[in-house]
């Protein structure tokens, strides 16, 4: 069996991991795959084996991935008796080269992440269109995944449609020396550092993060914010936070130095007002790593049934405050959280079991 996936960016990080990754764990089970991905350059190259085949395109992430979707038909075409489903990373953009495969033969699906509507950057009459936009592509294209149970939900209370759940995924922490030297170049000791990583957004809620961070006494424990913050509301971010000296924006990282920055962390946060599935609270677990994390449906699904984290509510810096006070005094209690978090992952989230849930849907699909 062959899948292509369409529809990541160059940088498997983030939301992207999901496609590199399911893509990964197919080839470890001698079922061929390939990503068609976009980025600055046309190239073909690979991720640990998987082929990618990128596109050059245009703008932001918009405007690249309908491009993509058209761009990748005459491929598709030509290789139609080699693939057996085509999977688009949104359902969004998805509905005419969908349509176009399937005259040829091709069966295909789509995955929703996240609501584009639901960014706070999105005015009304934006938000608007994209919801019109989701409504007839969910109205044409019949086999569609979501990546939780409450995104789930939430998409058939919206809009009448039902998705099936396959979640995001992580790998379980290998044990080897990680080679990084950022905690050094940082000035930043293990064990004394709050952590957030992922895509610098209005959704994530950093403000309310860095707020709580500066008024409570935090001693000598530093927050460290990582990703691209080369944006304006990364600017904004960076503003907020200039009087505090702990607050340290390390950019975007992967491999071995997100590795050291999860491996070594007090803590990790996540404050978001809406998630699909954080594949950024799945990374923290897996490291053992007590949360600390808002009351949002798509965190509760992962956390809640364990009794684990430390819970604020959305946009509540006094909240947050006690929640980061309460593991700085008494940590000893909550140690026990660390082992529980491993288990969640390895119980629902490795990579493994992710794929075995993708072949028994592929057997589904119409």
């Amino acid at each position: 069996m062959r899948t292509v996936f369409i529809g990541a960016h160059e940088e498997p990080n983030g939301v992207n991991s999901y496609t590199y990754n399911l893509a990964l764990e197919l080839k470890k089970r001698g079922k061929a795959s390939t990503v068609i991905s976009f980025g600055s350059c046309n190239k073909k190259t690979e991720y640990n084996g998987v082929p990618i085949k990128q596109y050059k395109t245009i703008g932001g992430t918009m405007t690249s991935i309908p491009l993509l979707y058209l761009m990748s038909l005459p491929y598709l075409i030509k290789h139609r008796k080699e693939i057996d489903i085509v999977m688009y990373q949104t359902v969004m953009f998805s509905v005419i080269p969908s349509l176009i495969i399937s005259l040829c033969g091709l069966k295909s699906c789509s995955i929703i992440h996240s609501l584009a509507e639901d960014s706070p950057k999105r005015g009304v009459f934006m938000k608007f269109i994209l919801k019109l936009c989701t409504k007839v592509s969910l109205l044409f294209q019949k086999n569609t995944i979501t990546v939780s149970y409450a995104k789930a939900e939430e998409i058939f209370n919206r809009y009448h449609k039902k998705c099936e759940v396959i979640p995001c995924g992580v790998y379980m922490p290998e044990d080897k020396v990680i080679k990084s030297n950022i905690l050094k170049q940082n000035n930043i000791i293990e064990g004394k550092y709050f952590l957030t990583i992922g895509r610098i957004d209005p959704i994530k809620n950093y403000e309310t993060l860095i707020d709580a961070f500066k008024k409570h006494e935090h001693g000598s424990y530093k927050l460290v914010i990582a990703g691209d913050y080369n944006n304006s509301y990364g600017n904004s971010l960076v503003k907020r936070a200039n009087s505090c000296k702990d607050i340290i924006f390390i950019g975007s990282v992967q491999g071995d130095t997100k590795a050291a920055l999860l491996k070594h962390c007090f803590a990790y946060c996540l404050v978001s007002s809406s998630e699909g599935l954080p594949i950024a609270l799945l990374e923290g677990l897996s490291y053992g790593k007590i949360p600390i994390v808002t009351q949002i449906p798509a965190i509760k699904e992962v956390l809640s049934k364990y009794h684990v984290g430390l819970w604020s509510r959305v946009h509540d810096v006094d909240d947050l405050i006690k929640n980061m006070l309460t593991i700085e005094t008494d940590y000893d209690s909550l140690k026990w959280q660390e082992e529980t978090a491993k288990d969640i992952i390895r119980q629902n989230y490795t990579w493994p079991h992710i794929c075995d849930l993708y072949l028994k849907f592929c057997t589904k699909i119409k």
